[in-house]
């Protein structure tokens, strides 16, 4: 009977170690798959059943011309029926350049929502979520706002566009965010982004006009975006911070986009 070598025992051990990593990997990926689908499908049944535009306007969501100006996209959200799904909902995002559109919550712990969807359920793509030191309403000096960088594009997945294409192109003629609460809608204009990381300055609390005036000082210094001009701060408007993972995960490095209030209609 031949004798098998030590060697050959081992690449055998090392072959079988492969294997079961493969496998591993592969159940994982495949379970990663199915749960942003899940999360995907809630996503835009929420948007089917209780979000439509309003043919009435004549402003539509695919008239870039028309969202450059005065206007704004008329959106018809059912803010009754999604408190009655979430209590915890506050208001709905669009982001018109990036497609990003979805319900905002705000947590009452940190993270709460991280691994949360809009309805409650377990997944890792989470909910678009307010941190729990901004203000629900949207009044603060400078309110921040998170989600996952999804792989598929959902979430804020698209957001990765910007760095990675030329962000002025993205942008063009919309660099605006949208935030529609029950009674009032909003628009914040872009005026910087940048890769930085978890626990930066960035995402310190900004409670004063010293503070702020800091603040948007460092987020001007550390921009890759070309805001077209100096922007008049003084008058301390309202700013909005999208915050999203960015790089190989466990990096701690965030991508953040910042936006300032420039428009304000009744809803």
């Amino acid at each position: 009977m031949k004798k098998v070598s030590a060697l050959t025992i081992v690449k055998i051990i090392v072959l079988i170690i492969l294997l079961a990593i493969i496998g591993y990997e592969s159940v994982m990926l495949y379970h990663d798959q199915k749960e942003y689908a899940i999360s995907k499908n809630e996503y835009e049944d929420i948007i089917d059943s209780y979000v439509q535009e309003n043919e009435d306007e004549t402003t539509s969501l695919d008239d870039e011309e028309a969202l450059s100006d005065d206007n704004y996209p008329h959106l018809i959200i059912d803010f009754v029926a999604l408190k009655k799904i979430n209590p915890d909902f506050i208001g709905w995002l669009y982001f018109p350049a990036l497609n990003i559109s979805y319900p905002v919550v705000k947590e009452n712990e940190i993270n709460q929502y991280l691994y949360r969807t809009f309805e409650g359920k377990s997944n890792k793509a989470g909910c678009i979520f307010m941190d729990v030191l901004s203000n629900r309403d949207f009044s603060g000096y400078s309110d921040m706002i998170f989600g996952h960088n999804m792989k598929n594009g959902t979430m804020f997945g698209s957001l990765k566009k910007l760095y990675k294409q030329n962000g002025e192109d993205v942008l063009k003629n919309r660099p605006y965010v949208y935030i529609y609460t029950e009674h009032k809608v909003y628009r914040y204009d872009i005026f910087s982004y940048y890769i930085t990381k978890s626990g930066s300055y960035t995402y310190d609390e900004v409670k004063d006009t010293d503070k702020y005036d800091e603040y948007v000082d460092y987020a001007v210094r550390n921009s890759i975006y070309d805001s077209q001009g100096k922007i008049d701060f003084s008058s301390h408007p309202n700013l909005l911070t999208l915050s999203t993972c960015s790089g190989a995960h466990g990096s701690g490095q965030r991508f953040v986009v910042h936006t300032y209030r420039t428009k304000t209609w009744e809803n």
